[in-house]
């Protein structure tokens, strides 16, 4: 009994010493002296850190409208935030962290790089690799001053692009002891709300780091052997050419058009609209039929007045009403009914003429409008210089006259087919109405001078009343 005693209270002794080694891979929980997230800047820099070269890159603005201020680094000026000491690791204890989320934004050009300081000199592999950096875009080739190597989570950042990681993943143990902002090509960049934390579920609105994503590596072009040092695929061996020129998303710049761009929509549904069926209601079979005309001719030479009268009362078109009313009264003088005959036919094509107005005003109407959205734009635009001041530099003015340039040129793209189709649409017409009056003069003259039927006996006698009235 005494002998089980001690065995009892060893067991004990050894379990309650086990207890931290079970919890040991669980993330620590957060106190005050260790907060799950760590702000490495959102309103201010960290206490105890400063910038390298002894002056603040810190503006006023932000990715947001609730951002109070921003990291405003020029082209080729590298900002260096040093004075940190934190450790990254696979299951972050006490001071220790594994995820960031970063905010940032290049205004013009591609390359943009965010680089984490270290002093750890037995660092992991892949860290080295990458050399401790996430970019955006390969950068210009011909760039010199390009970022050499790093990891690309994006492809461009042009716009606010929020970005969230596993940097233990990524770049495996190490510990950050300053963080390098860098902006290598033509055009300023923007750094907003970054965070490390502890676990992924601390950040708050962060996008999810999925399991699939595969970010692309960028080798070191002064060290191609050290590109091989790491099972992920290096952008060489992908075979792609190098991006060149800038890719516009026509879909984002027409939705930054803004309220000028509704009139500017309904004046292209429109000309749609009336093009369509005017193709439709103002072609051959509206005006002078095929079917029509060799039926009237065929009549006509075989002096069968009649039955040509019949094919052009049922019939609706320009030249049947007007061939209609020729044969209708062809026993009256041949003057007066070719005259009315033509009246008849004019008015017709000037109703057809009309209905195709409304594009020729579209096609004026619609780059005046955008010309307007454009002038609106300008406005704004210097406005937002007025009120950032440098913020951005030219990058602000710039990218708000782009989006204000958007009005003008949808203008023009609903102009210049505008004036195509208001053109096209008036030469069919006129050709057709040429047509009409070829057929009443072929009318007239089998009616009146080639056949001596009713119409020629009615001139004929109305000739000889007039001899015989002179006579008397």
């Amino acid at each position: 009994m005494f002998r089980i005693i001690p065995a009892l209270f060893a067991v004990l002794v050894s379990i309650a010493g086990s207890i931290p080694a079970l919890r040991a891979d669980e993330p620590a929980a957060e106190t005050p002296q260790d907060p799950a997230r760590f702000e490495v800047f959102s309103t201010r820099i960290p206490d105890g850190t400063r910038w390298s070269e002894g002056k603040s890159f810190v503006r006023d603005g932000g990715f947001s409208p609730e951002s109070n201020n921003y990291i405003y680094i020029a082209p080729d000026q590298d900002a260096e935030l040093t004075g940190l000491s934190i450790p990254i690791r696979e299951n972050p204890g006490a001071g220790e962290y594994r995820y960031i989320t970063f905010v940032w934004v290049k205004w013009g050009g591609t390359q943009i790089g965010l680089k984490f300081l270290t002093k750890d000199e037995g660092a992991d592999a892949k860290g080295r690799e990458f050399d401790y950096t996430y970019i955006a875009a390969p950068g210009e080739p011909d760039n010199a001053k390009r970022i050499p190597k790093g990891l690309s989570v994006v492809d461009r950042a042009q716009g606010w692009v929020v970005v969230t990681r596993d940097m233990w993943k990524d770049f495996g143990d190490f510990t950050i002891t300053g963080v390098q902002f860098l902006c290598p090509e033509r055009r300023d960049a923007g750094f907003d709300e970054i965070f490390l934390a502890k676990r992924e579920s601390d950040f708050l609105n962060a996008p999810e780091v999925l399991p699939s994503e595969a970010a692309k590596p960028i080798p070191d072009i002064t060290n191609s052997d050290s590109a091989q040092k790491t099972d992920l695929p290096s952008a060489e061996t992908a075979n792609e050419p190098p991006e060149q020129g800038v890719k516009i998303d026509w879909g984002a710049q027409i939705r930054a058009g803004g309220f000028m761009m509704y009139p500017l929509y309904l004046l292209a549904v429109i000309a749609i609209a009336i093009t369509l069926q005017r193709l439709k209601y103002s072609g051959a079979t509206a005006i002078a039929p095929r079917t029509l005309i060799d039926e009237v001719n065929s009549a006509l030479d075989a002096g069968d007045f009649d039955r040509a009268e019949a094919a052009c009362r049922n019939d609706a078109s320009t030249l049947g009403r007007a061939l209609d009313y020729l044969l209708k009264h062809r026993a009256a003088g041949r003057e007066a009914v070719s005259q009315t005959a033509g009246d008849i036919a004019a008015r017709d094509i000037r109703t057809h003429l009309s209905k195709i107005y409304p594009i020729s005003i579209i096609s004026s109407l619609a780059p005046l409008l955008g010309l307007l959205g454009t002038v609106v734009g300008m406005i704004e635009a210097f406005g937002l210089v007025a009120l950032y001041g440098d913020e951005g530099g030219a990058a602000i003015l710039s990218d708000s006259i782009s989006k204000a340039l958007i009005t003008t040129a949808a203008g023009l793209v609903i102009a210049v087919p505008a004036v195509a189709a208001y053109y096209l649409l008036k030469n069919k017409i006129m050709d057709q109405a040429a047509r009409v009056e070829a057929e009443l003069e072929h009318a007239v003259t089998v009616l009146y001078l080639e056949h001596t039927g009713p119409a020629s006996a009615a001139n004929a006698e109305a000739s000889s009343a007039g001899g015989d009235g002179n006579a008397l």
